[in-house]
């Protein structure tokens, strides 16, 4: 969690889941196209810091999503373009571009978290987590409620909806919790060509991702 931390210091300062990558249907009632004003606060568990950042999702499931992270008074930390296995991000206040093919340690670079930029559709999307070793489990309402990745001692918990769909998401690992809230997604949505493209800007140094 050390380099979200830094960048966002600095940015202040300016049902189970094999082998097999498959993606899960969308909960019956659901919806494809849609998007979410979400807040997260982010905790170093080791250093005992948390930072508090804003986190705007547009999803076009199952292979689209653009996620774009602002920090206090809105500054910019990072936007993200993932379209099926192609991800792309960039990380403002240190002025890098990454792109390259999506995997666990695709957000290394960000948030040092070995969390499959897929599963953060996931997510968003209430369907089971993608990937090795994920086993996932529905509440009495028969929504998601959890999913663990026992062999990473990392969970994502579901807690607190509401008829309106708000939510809020709880996932933790070894060196990192974090809190998500979730306001009631909107549904109404047309996206553009260029919503879930993103290139690097000028002056960036771009980073392939292996």
């Amino acid at each position: 969690m050390k380099r979200l931390f830094f960048v966002l210091a600095a940015s202040v300062v300016l049902v189970s889941c094999g082998t097999k990558q498959v993606k899960p249907p969308l909960p019956q009632g659901s919806y494809q196209k849609a998007q979410w004003e979400t807040k997260a606060v982010v905790r170093d568990l080791k250093a005992n810091k948390s930072h508090t950042v804003d986190i705007d999702i547009q999803g076009d499931y199952p292979e689209k999503l653009r996620m774009e992270v602002k920090a206090f008074m809105g500054t910019a930390v990072a936007s993200l373009a993932l379209n099926s296995e192609d991800i792309r991000y960039t990380i403002y206040p240190q002025k890098k571009f990454f792109e390259g093919h999506a995997s666990e340690g695709s957000f290394m670079p960000l948030m040092n978290i070995p969390l499959h930029p897929r599963n953060f559709m996931s997510i968003a999307y209430d369907t089971p987590m993608r990937g090795a070793g994920w086993t996932c489990a529905k509440g009495p309402d028969g929504l998601l409620a959890e999913c663990n990745q026992v062999g990473k001692s990392i969970k994502v918990q579901w807690q607190e909806r509401t008829p309106e769909g708000q939510k809020k998401v709880l996932i933790t690992g070894p060196t990192f919790e974090m809190r998500w809230l979730f306001k009631p997604p909107q549904t109404e949505v047309q996206f553009k060509d260029e919503t879930f493209v993103l290139m690097a800007p000028p002056e960036f140094k771009t980073i392939q991702l292996k």
